[in-house]
């Protein structure tokens, strides 16, 4: 509840009147989680009901079941996580839309957070329906003998001693449902890596025919399929930013307050400037209520940066991104900043 209090504050705050006004329509098309506690027939009562374990006191995985990992990861106040996946025998994913990917009705997405050492909860995402909005979502928040992970759909504050909130259903809706895929970490330009420790990329996805409009990859075995632009430091702050950001920063969000694009997309990674980023935030005023900012990115100038300021602070005001999380991801901080002071004026 804190951070869904925290959300309304800083949509108010990040435009005129009008805008407090389009930020209040927005949270109002999102229902709240006690509306949504019969979406999904079964409605799990336990996580060892969700089909991710073959095995519960063991944990072994199901068979159908496959590991993950996106790259960038999302900033969550240093929580580590794993992510799985699983995908109905003989379904698809349409990528038809190679920049919204959508699941099949029966796929499921599981994403555990251990936060101080101490394993705090496991998010669910089901497709239950055919449509773009027909989503299940729950947290299960575990136990201290970390024996038991029950639902969670109000949420949670400070579990199990650590700084971490888990969730109500309504504010997991606040980030999936700004874009028709719902899903943020699996996704094209997110999975475009290499592999690590068996967890599926984007090489695995395509091979193991997953995808119905595969993509082709840009120069041989191993290569990349969608090779972000610039130097290195310019291709993980646009990475980072889309990844982090772009979930609500996107052609298709209902967002109306700020026009910035932070979600790349495959079609425009040429140049830096052809970015979204790079033609909706380098260079390009603001509306956002930000002291001593000139511009959303003001090259060479991080101070005079909104986007920057903003992503720097804890100030409940202006802090973005305005929900999961409570801390700073300093050492990204320092990424965006050297990369907006590279840039040339």
């Amino acid at each position: 509840m804190r951070r869904f209090l925290l959300l309304l504050t800083l949509l108010a705050a990040c435009g005129d009147d009008a805008a407090t006004t389009d930020a209040g329509a927005i949270d109002a098309e999102i229902p709240d989680a006690t509306t949504m506690v019969d979406a999904d027939p079964e409605n799990p009562a336990s996580l060892r009901d969700t089909g991710l374990y073959a095995d519960w006191d063991d944990e072994t995985l199901a068979d159908d079941v496959h590991a993950f990992a996106p790259d960038p990861i999302l900033w969550s106040d240093g929580a580590t996580k794993q992510r799985w996946i699983y995908l109905p025998d003989g379904e698809t994913i349409d990528t038809s839309d190679m920049d919204y990917w959508r699941f099949p009705e029966g796929t499921k997405l599981w994403k555990e957070f251990t936060r101080d050492g101490t394993r705090v909860e496991t998010r669910l995402l089901q497709k239950i329906g055919p449509e773009d909005a027909d989503w299940f979502e729950v947290a299960f928040a575990w136990n201290e003998a970390q024996d038991e992970a029950l639902a969670t759909p109000l949420g949670a504050n400070n579990v199990l001693g650590t700084e971490h909130d888990v969730p109500g259903r309504s504010q997991c809706r606040q980030c999936h449902d700004r874009q028709p895929s719902r899903i943020l970490g699996f996704s094209a330009i997110a999975l475009d890596h290499p592999s690590t420790n068996g967890e599926l990329a984007l090489a695995e996805v395509v091979a193991m025919g997953w995808l119905s409009n595969p993509p082709t990859a840009s120069g041989g075995a191993g290569a990349d399929y969608f090779p972000l632009p610039g130097a290195t430091l310019d291709q993980q702050a646009l990475g980072y930013l889309h990844v982090n950001c772009g979930g609500c920063h996107n052609a298709t969000t209902d967002i109306s307050t700020v026009n910035i694009r932070l979600r790349l997309d495959v079609g425009g990674l040429a140049t830096v400037a052809a970015t979204n980023t790079g033609m909706t935030a380098i260079g390009q005023p603001h509306n956002l209520a930000v002291a001593g900012a000139t511009a959303v990115i003001e090259p060479s100038d991080p101070d005079a940066s909104a986007l920057y300021l903003r992503f720097a602070s804890t100030n409940p005001a202006i802090m973005m991104p305005p929900i999961g999380h409570q801390l700073v991801d300093t050492d990204n901080a320092q990424l965006v900043y050297d990369w907006i002071d590279a840039m040339t004026p």
